[in-house]
């Protein structure tokens, strides 16, 4: 085979590959045998007819599709093994087809983005700046707070005089209304909303507070100007509202049987100090995932290093996946909670995008470390991961392992692990004060 590469910038590569011709024909043989069972021509019974006489009836191009779709990949591969100094993949290549016609040699084009050598900067004792670790008396009361919150008691309002408060749970029908008609998905009858939420579009719920259970009003509001609905993107509007209900949290005392209830302690004093122990460790390693986060940053500006687009769109779509899947997990589309917010699609996809470029341009500067420092993972190492996802999980290790590696995970798992390690190196070469 005749290979030429093209190097287009510093990740993407082009290689030209001109296959040989008993090859090609041993692949059009291929596919005569694949699609000769499906194929009719007069005077032979279906899927007898010899590949001179489908040629002559249909041409000779009729197996060049099959054949091509079956030989690129195999080529592909053995061209990657015999060039792999030369072109080191890191993404699936885009196929091109350059000739294809009876007579000539079948040539055609990968373009794939390749492992790139990255120029790394000062990664050993740079300096980082402290973080204060000390739990707060702030730390403490919103933690109680929190807590009372969550374990407090819902009840309905009763006093006719009351109004919606920032916090309360209104249930309240609604109609949203552009030059005095009702627009698409702007209605709902009974609808639950949280005051204080941002549930839906700005002001809405401030516009809220104040109202009395059976009162109505008439909220005029502005969509965002980024609004996915192009008819609605920055229109004015009015939403009216009417109120049915209003259910109100009522928080436990701060006292000893807060502590009964909320802990295996019988004093609140018992409980507090459990409770400050427990916020320092959180803190402890909060601050060091933020110290790790803060000398990636440091050493990833100091290289020359390009995010692959291949890389950087996989890793897009799975921060966009993820948000649809959380979203999901809650009750609801991502499109829907974006229009009752007022946000853009687009907008959370460049968001995605952005948050993707800067991860992977960090894992690979990581990684050309670990190389440049011989830092390896152990399947051990692996294995112990492997056991916190089982934890999280609630599964059994063994059967979490099975499902990671049957969907491709496991080289993602053992990359994270690696990435830590890195991040562990730096952090002990650093300097911090």
């Amino acid at each position: 085979m005749n290979v030429t590469t093209e190097r287009l910038d510093k990740v993407k590569v082009a290689v030209t590959i001109e296959v040989d011709q008993d090859r090609f024909d041993a692949a059009v043989m291929d596919a005569y045998k694949s699609m000769a069972p499906k194929i009719n021509v007069d005077g032979f019974r279906k899927g007898h007819a010899p590949k001179a006489v489908i040629e002559k009836v249909y041409g000779a191009e009729i197996f060049y599709e099959e054949a091509v779709n079956m030989l690129i990949p195999r080529v592909y591969i053995d061209v990657m093994k015999e060039h792999q100094e030369e072109v080191q993949p890191i993404a699936k290549p885009d196929f091109e087809i350059v000739q294809l016609e009876k007579g000539k040699p079948f040539i055609f084009k990968a373009t794939v983005d390749t492992k790139q050598e990255i120029a790394l900067g000062e990664y050993k004792g740079l300096e980082i700046e402290k973080i204060e670790e000390a739990v707060t008396e702030e730390d403490m009361n919103q933690y109680l707070d929190d807590m009372r919150s969550k374990h407090a008691q819902i009840e309905e309002v009763t006093d006719p005089e009351a109004t919606v408060a920032n916090g309360d749970m209104v249930t309240l029908d609604f109609c949203g209304k552009k030059d005095g008609v009702a627009f698409p998905g702007g209605t709902a009858e009974g609808y639950a909303l949280g005051i204080g939420s941002h549930s839906f579009i700005p002001g809405f719920e401030e516009q809220m507070i104040g109202m009395k259970i059976g009162e109505e009003r008439n909220l005029e509001l502005t969509f965002p100007e980024n609004y996915q609905e192009p008819t609605l993107a920055g229109q004015p509007v009015i939403f009216e509202v009417k109120v049915h209900e209003i259910k109100r949290k009522v928080l436990a005392p701060l006292d000893d049987e807060f502590a009964k209830d909320v802990s295996e302690f019988d004093t609140l004093a018992e409980y507090k100090a459990d409770v400050e122990k427990m916020l320092t460790e959180r803190k402890k390693e909060a601050v060091k995932m933020q110290y790790k986060a803060n000398i990636t940053e440091k050493v990833t500006e100091g290289t020359d290093v390009v995010p692959p687009e291949s890389m950087v769109q996989a890793e897009a779509d799975n921060y966009l996946n993820d948000l649809a899947f959380q979203m999901r997990q809650q009750g609801i589309e991502l499109e829907k909670y974006l229009d009752l917010v007022g946000g853009s699609l687009d907008d959370v996809k460049a968001d995605c995008r952005n948050r993707a470029e800067g991860f992977v341009k960090q894992r690979l500067v990581l990684e050309a470390i670990a190389e440049k420092e011989n830092i390896e993972v152990s399947e051990e190492e692996v294995d112990a991961e492997f056991a916190k996802l089982a934890e999280m999980y609630k599964q059994p290790v063994e059967q979490v392992k099975q499902v990671f590696t049957m969907q491709g995970q496991y080289p993602a798992v053992k990359r994270n692990v690696l990435l830590e390690k890195v991040t562990d190196f730096l952090l002990e070469n650093a300097k911090i004060g």
